[in-house]
């Protein structure tokens, strides 16, 4: 085993996943999570993971590892842990898998230098499927010099990991990366009704774009598995994308940059939320563009 002690804070969807990665990997990881529940099923199912309280976890750790709803839930830890003196004080370095607000990114980074521990903005791309395989995409911000030190781990659930800048430019990159994806839904969804409705097979069609310019992920791998198939099952809620749009939003407004296909792209995000609730799946903003269409895309 690996002698590097870890803490994994916050065991959802994608944080339970990297958690049993990093286990898996032959690191010693401290489990918690505010649900007692989901900390004592990564102890049980999960190799190398022990479930321990939030204080004794980050105690015992060289590295803690956070994957939280927001970027304010991970700097109210912070806070508690540094009221806790004595907590952070074997801790090097923290990596923050959250999908991040990179301003926030910034702050936190700020108080935990302070604390001598090195702070990592770590979003990722790819899913709670991707994280079970370790092929996500990593976005990293934070010292470049020191990043070398925690790659090896990062590794253990990430398949392409890119180091961006200084702290903050993983979540700003992750921010900018999902407000795209919304994006491109929405518009890969009106073409595909345009083309039902000239009476095309839409899984052909898919086949044609995706060997083509018009190609993405999206036309790839969303539609033709997700959508066409109504499943609508991805595993990354509506109300996550919402967040990583506004996210963004508030980085068009710091920077006074226009993006109006951004901005008409947000306002598409919020009613489909508003209709369809933050816990449906975020393929479902489709949903709504066949309601405007009178079409489906099957």
């Amino acid at each position: 085993m690996n002698p590097i002690k870890c803490s994994f804070i916050g065991l959802g969807k994608m944080g339970r996943e990297l958690c049993a990665r990093i286990g898996g990997a032959g690191f010693h990881t401290f489990a918690y999570d505010i649900s007692l529940e989901a900390s004592k099923f990564a102890e049980v199912n999960y190799e190398n993971v022990t479930y321990s309280e939030l204080e004794s976890a980050v105690k015992n750790s060289d590295v803690v590892f956070s994957c939280l709803p927001k970027s304010n839930n991970v700097r109210e830890i912070v806070d508690t842990l540094i009221k806790q003196q004595g907590t952070l004080v074997n801790v090097k370095y923290w990596v923050d898998t959250t999908s991040g607000d990179p301003g926030e990114s910034q702050r936190i980074a700020s108080v935990l230098k302070s604390q001598d521990v090195i702070f990592f903005d770590c979003a990722v791309s790819g899913g709670p499927a991707g994280a079970l395989a370790g092929t996500l995409t990593a976005m990293v911000g934070g010292d470049k010099v020191a990043f070398s030190k925690v790659e090896k781990i990062i590794s253990s659930f990430a398949k392409n990991i890119v180091h961006l800048g200084p702290s903050g430019a993983g979540h700003a990159v992750k921010a900018v990366n999902n407000t795209l994806l919304a994006a491109n839904i929405c518009s890969v969804s009106e073409g595909l009704i345009v083309l039902k409705k000239y009476g095309i097979p839409l899984d052909v069609a898919l086949k044609a774009i995706s060997t083509s310019s018009g190609r993405s992920w999206v036309t790839q791998q969303r539609m033709p598995e997700h959508v066409l198939t109504r499943g609508f099952d991805y595993g990354f809620s509506l109300g996550l994308l919402s967040k990583d749009v506004d996210t963004c939003m508030g980085m068009l407004d710091e920077t006074s940059v226009a993006a109006p296909s951004l901005k008409v792209t947000r306002e598409v995000i919020q009613v489909a939320k508003n209709i369809l609730g933050e816990d449906s799946d975020h393929l479902e903003i489709v949903k709504i563009i066949e309601d405007w269409s009178g079409e489906k895309i099957e």
